[in-house]
């Protein structure tokens, strides 16, 4: 049985619990927060040493075979759980025991596999979630949009006391990015800060990190736009926070395609979603439509000459020991020249 978020969480709440699950997906952040509420459901906050038994990726199958044979101890059940085991790497005989384990769990034992920071696609772990379909509960848990990272950023705050608007709360997500992680840390940090009162738009600028994606994007807006100075001051802080520079090029070239796959798609009649899933955007939509407003200050001709000019400070950054910083400086110029050529293609 596969179940989305909601039905998971509503499955754990019942309590009625089966003998296998796995959680995974690429938001990393759910899986760990599920399996934790489920282990606590299932054992309660504090977890008996004779009941509860934890693997980490390095365990024997054999170990696990042993553990899910035990019979719990003034307890309802025995809970095994299994972290990040690496599936596709298991040698065959370990596999087929793995198979077997899952095939004959006891009815007085939970056993939940949850991978909160491995990721794995491969044939073993493709029929491994097939089994545990057919015999318990999978819960795949991908990233959320940024319409729905907003609304769990205002129901959080709500939580905590401290209003949030929905326009501020996507003024957050578009520092941070989409790691629920992260969001959720700036939330902490805001909600101590505001200390009952809103969240402003000032507390979020003064107290929120934005991420080296974001502020690169901010970086181009200023380029296209001719205001230098402010694209300058973006690189001195990159560089004081000891930003590699090849990294600060990549998140420019980023930018730019960015740009240009949204104008392409503008020309070609090709709507944000359709270009979002053939260039596997994921949840980095978001990004596409942004770069579809702000592109329209610059020409198709003139984003085509500045990746070329992105791409050249790349090769020059990788196989010259010219000055990093210059190159990148230079890059920046050539950029809003070019941006400001009235030529399109």
């Amino acid at each position: 049985m596969v179940l989305k978020e909601r039905d998971i969480k509503k499955h754990i709440k019942d309590k009625n619990f089966g003998n296998i699950y796995c959680f995974y997906g690429s938001e990393k952040f759910l899986v760990k927060t599920y399996t934790q509420r489920l282990v606590t459901a299932i054992m309660g906050e504090t977890p008996p040493e004779f009941n509860f038994h934890n693997f980490d990726n390095n365990c024997n199958v054999d170990d696990i075979a042993v553990s899910a044979d035990i019979i719990p101890f003034m307890s309802e059940y025995n809970c095994v759980k299994v972290t990040d085991l690496n599936i596709d790497t298991l040698v065959k005989a370990d596999f087929e025991k793995l198979k077997e384990i899952i095939g004959n769990v006891p009815k007085t034992t939970v056993i939940i596999f949850t991978f909160p920071t491995l990721d794995i696609s491969g044939k073993n772990f493709s029929a491994f979630i097939k089994l545990i379909d057919k015999l318990g509960v999978v819960a795949e848990l991908p990233k959320y949009d940024s319409n729905a990272l907003s609304k769990q950023l205002v129901s959080g705050a709500y939580k905590r006391g401290c209003p949030l608007t929905a326009v501020n709360a996507g003024k957050i997500v578009d520092y941070c990015g989409t790691d629920l992680t992260m969001l959720q840390n700036e939330l902490d940090k805001l909600c101590a800060y505001a200390d009952g009162k809103e969240i402003t738009s000032e507390m979020i600028d003064l107290l929120v990190h934005i991420n080296l994606e974001t502020k690169v994007y901010y970086m181009a807006n200023e380029i296209i736009a001719g205001n230098l100075d402010k694209a300058y001051k973006e690189l001195d802080i990159l560089f004081y926070q000891k930003t590699e520079p090849i990294a600060i090029v990549s998140a420019i070239a980023g930018a730019y395609m960015d740009l240009y796959r949204a104008r392409i798609g503008a020309e070609s009649g090709v709507p944000v979603a359709t270009i979002a899933k053939d260039f596997s955007y994921g949840n980095r939509k978001f990004a596409l439509e942004k770069a579809s407003r702000t592109g329209k200050r610059i020409s198709t001709t003139s984003l085509r000459k500045s990746i070329d000019e992105i791409a050249n400070t790349d090769y020059k950054l990788k196989s010259t020991s010219a000055k990093e910083r210059t190159q990148i400086e230079k890059l920046i110029a050539k950029l809003s020249i070019i941006a400001k050529e009235n030529c399109y293609a």
